[in-house]
Formats: structure tokens, C-alpha cells, sequence
């Protein structure tokens, strides 16, 4: 064994003594606090004593003061019908509760007056039952859940480090917390001035980018704790390892089922297309340019069915001045975030046959082969498929859950 490893296993010693050591005396800080805390305390009903509580005799407590005569309210019961005895319990003796007419005690009153009810050692109001909380505004099935409950409530301002820090590393993250006055959870941002005592972070497991990895779990576990440690808290965790594998799973099957289908309409001997009659007959099938050059078929939504961009690299503009030509064009379908999918791709197959025509060029698949109807119903089949897939993985094509996974 050489210098180093013992120098190590020293070390390592030195710091579980030390551990201990600090265990035990916080113990025995904290078990000094609660024998203060819940010693017994003198009952100022006793005449007797500090420390001779169990020897001495209770003082009860009576109406009138000796040679002083009862004085009555028109109207009003008498002192003694006024009196009920309530029995309550308490950790180290019974007491009793009086309701009393003080509008009697030692000075009349004129006859306008109203009688009060008082009550002599009234044992503390119990806290309200704590209300169950609905479920926030996560997906459990794709997101790494971390809750955050803190006894003084944190502001939003507070928290905008942290969350500033998670979107720099690139993953789908989510900041809710709980507002009572609403009732519901919304999520958390730096210009609000509402502060949280339930918060919830969301950590999506995976992404068209890979899945999550364990360094970001663990930085983040770490932070939520710092923050909870801040303001008198606790943030609970999910296993990281499990976390992990549900991550990569997730991961495989979306990258299995990520598929982007393509139809090219080309040019024939070596011509050109108009861009401005690409332009016309794209607006004519209700598309609309977008700001990345390409146009873009959406539903009611406003989500994209399907898009018509240039096959090669210069954008489509909105300048009918410019000068724009091209040997081809693509139809684009992103199968994973079309709802209704195998009715979308119908629709834009017919779009590429009628563009073929009218521009007279040719559809082609990817390696610039003709393209017949027996090869479009393959595709079409191979759609068909995938979607059983996803929508037995509990990812339906064009869903909420789908929209996030294939950002």
C-alpha cells in the first residue's frame, strides 16, 4: 500500500468521525431544545409556588368581589343562568371553561348596553386541514417531476437565476407554482410578484436532441434543494437511476419513429421552374410563406400539416421582382407531429401530382427515382404502422405529449 492510499483512508476517517461527531452534538442541541421547550410551566391559577404546581389549590374564579352586590341589566338573565361550564382536556391537567355575562362585574351598566360573552382560558385554535392540491401542468410519462414545499413562500424574482441557469442547457424545462387565490398552478415568471409556497419543476427526459443526461439531473436536484434550503423547505426528488432509463427508452422509441417524409417534383431535361409560378400555385393551395423562406400548409390550429420548400438551398421570397428559379421542390410531411396523418399525407400527395402537372416536371422519391402510386401506397403504409405504434406508446400523432417530444 503506498503513501497515497493511506493518506485517503486517513482522510476518509477523519471525515466520518467528523460526520458523527456533528450528528451527535446537533442531537443533543435538539433534545436540549424540546426538554425547554415542553417543561412544565406554572399555572397561574395555583396559589402556590413556582415548582409546587402538584401541592398547591386552585384559585377558581368567582364573580363578585367580596361586599360588592350584584348589579343586573334590565332585562337580562341572571349572573348564575349565564354561567355553562365547558370541560376541556389538556396534556397535563383538565380545565374548565367559563361563559360569562362581564357586562355584570363590578360596575352596572346603563340599560342600552349589550351584553358580551368572554371566555376564560380558551384552549388555541387547531390550523385548517391542509387542502390536496390538483396535479400540475406536467406529463409524468416524459417529464422528471421535482416538488419544492417551503414554509415562507418564495417570489418569483427569487427564482429567476435558477431558472434563467435551465433554459441555458438546451432542454425542455417547466417552472409551475401553486397560487391559492386562483387555485390552480400557473407557471412561474420573474415579473410576477406572486411568491410560492408548492412548486413544481419539470424536466422533460427527452427530446429530438438525445435524452436528458445524469450530470443534468443531479445539477438540478441540487439546485432545487439549495433553493428549498433558502426559504425553510423540502424538495423532493425522483430516483435518478430509474429516471435515467425511462430517459433512454423514451429516447430509442422516438428516434424509431421520427420520420420525415419527402416528395420531390424535378425539373425535366435540365429546365427550370418559375419561382413566381411556384409562388402562385403554393397560395392557391392555401399555403403561406413563412419568415424561413419555405410555405407552409396549417389547420385550424395552427399547426403545420405539411410545408413546400426549394430543393435547393435558396429560399423562397416574397419579392415578385426578384429574380427566382429552381429544379425542384419538396414536399416535406413530419410524421410524428401530424395529427390525422394518414388523411394529411393524402392531401399532400395530390398537392405534388398537381404540381408535377402544371409545372411539368416528374415525382420522385429521395434518390430522384420516379415515384408510381404503388410506391406512394408503400409509404402510406409504412405511415399507417408507425402511428399504431406511437398511439400504443400513449404518443398519438400531432398530440400535446408528441408536439413536445419532437420539438
Amino acid at each position: 500500500m503506498n503513501p497515497l492510499q493511506i493518506s485517503l483512508i486517513a482522510v476518509a476517517i477523519v471525515v466520518v468521525v467528523a460526520i458523527v461527531l456533528y450528528n451527535w452534538f446537533q442531537e443533543r442541541k435538539y433534545r436540549k431544545q424540546s426538554r425547554e421547550m415542553f417543561e412544565s410551566q406554572q399555572d397561574v391559577l395555583l396559589d402556590g409556588q413556582p415548582g409546587t404546581e402538584s401541592d398547591a389549590a386552585r384559585i377558581e374564579p368567582y364573580l363578585d368581589e367580596p361586599g360588592y352586590a350584584e348589579q343586573f341589566v334590565p332585562g337580562s338573565p341572571r349572573m348564575h343562568e349565564q354561567i355553562e361550564p365547558v370541560a376541556t382536556t389538556g396534556t397535563n391537567s383538565s380545565t374548565i371553561n367559563y361563559q360569562a355575562d362581564v357586562s355584570a362585574l363590578h360596575e352596572p351598566q346603563p340599560a342600552h348596553s349589550i351584553p358580551v360573552q368572554a371566555r376564560v382560558a380558551s384552549q388555541p385554535e387547531s390550523a385548517p386541514p391542509s387542502v390536496e392540491l390538483p396535479p400540475p401542468p406536467t406529463d409524468t410519462e416524459i417529464d422528471f417531476e421535482i416538488r419544492l414545499q417551503t414554509t415562507d413562500a418564495i417570489p418569483g424574482s427569487a427564482m429567476t437565476e435558477q431558472i434563467e441557469r435551465s433554459r441555458i442547457s438546451g432542454k425542455h424545462m417547466y417552472w409551475f407554482g401553486y397560487n391559492h387565490l386562483a387555485g390552480d398552478w400557473e407557471e412561474i415568471a420573474s415579473w410576477r410578484e406572486d411568491a410560492y409556497s408548492e412548486i413544481v419543476i419539470a424536466l422533460q427526459l427527452a427530446d429530438r436532441n438525445g435524452a436528458v443526461s445524469e450530470d443534468h439531473l443531479v445539477q438540478l436536484c441540487t439546485l432545487a434543494r439549495q433553493l428549498a434550503s433558502r426559504f425553510n423547505g423540502i424538495a423532493e426528488c425522483p430516483d435518478i437511476p430509474s429516471a435515467l432509463q425511462r430517459a433512454s427508452e423514451l429516447d430509442l422509441f422516438c428516434v424509431d419513429v421520427d420520420v420525415l417524409i419527402g416528395l420531390n417534383v424535378v425539373s425535366r431535361d435540365n429546365e427550370v421552374f418559375s419561382g413566381n409560378r411556384i409562388s402562385e400555385l403554393a397560395q392557391r393551395a392555401n399555403m403561406v410563406l413563412a419568415v424561413d423562406g419555405v410555405y407552409q400548409c396549417r389547420n385550424a390550429a395552427n399547426e403545420v400539416i405539411y410545408s413546400l420548400c426549394n430543393h435547393e438551398s435558396a429560399p423562397f421570397t416574397a419579392n415578385a421582382n426578384a429574380p427566382f428559379s429552381t429544379h425542384g421542390i419538396t414536399l416535406l410531411f413530419d410524421l410524428p407531429r401530424v395529427a390525422n396523418g394518414l388523411a394529411a399525407f393524402d392531401r399532400m400527395t395530390e398537392l405534388a401530382h398537381q404540381l408535377s402537372e402544371q409545372l411539368g416536371g416528374q415525382l420522385v422519391d429521395d434518390n430522384i427515382r420516379p415515384l408510381s402510386q404503388a410506391g406512394i401506397d408503400k409509404i402510406r403504409m409504412q405511415i399507417d404502422q408507425i402511428y399504431k405504434r406511437m398511439q400504443a406508446r400513449g404518443i398519438a400523432g400531432g398530440s400535446k405529449r408528441a408536439l413536445r417530444l419532437f420539438d
